[in-house]
């Protein structure tokens, strides 16, 4: 178990996403309506309002939109210090923000990253995103 602060899920769809990540399956909301692509899980589309949608699963490859190194975190993320935090436009649409294990010096907008599944459980379902080449 990790002292590491978790997601609470209220929502059924949240519940069910939670999980589906804690096994490794990040995954966006495709609505049926309008096909708009969205993250995190909401009850009704952000572009259309309907409640029509599914998960679908993403290959966790994007591109740097925005990023911030985090030198003095909060204690439960000492040990992570530098932390370097990014908002990622994935290919599938969507933005998600997530962690970038890499050093501080080596992100910059427009970098390609890939989503690490390997890091996700069910004590820790942090988005951790690797460097491309």
């Amino acid at each position: 178990m990790t002292d590491r602060p978790m997601p609470s899920a209220t929502t059924d769809h949240e519940r069910q996403y939670w999980q589906r990540v804690a096994d490794g399956d990040v995954c966006i909301v495709r609505c049926h309506a309008c096909g708009s692509a969205s993250h995190p899980p909401r009850r009704y589309c952000p572009v259309c309002y309907s409640d029509d949608w599914t998960f679908e699963s993403i290959t966790g490859t994007g591109t740097v939109y925005g990023h911030t190194c985090i030198h003095r975190p909060t204690r439960t993320f000492e040990a992570d210090a530098p932390l370097v935090s990014a908002i990622v436009t994935l290919d599938e649409g969507p933005r998600l923000m997530g962690q970038v294990d890499c050093d501080p010096a080596a992100i910059e907008v427009g970098r390609r990253v890939c989503l690490d599944t390997s890091t996700l459980s069910s004590d820790d379902v942090r988005l951790v995103f690797e460097l491309q080449e």
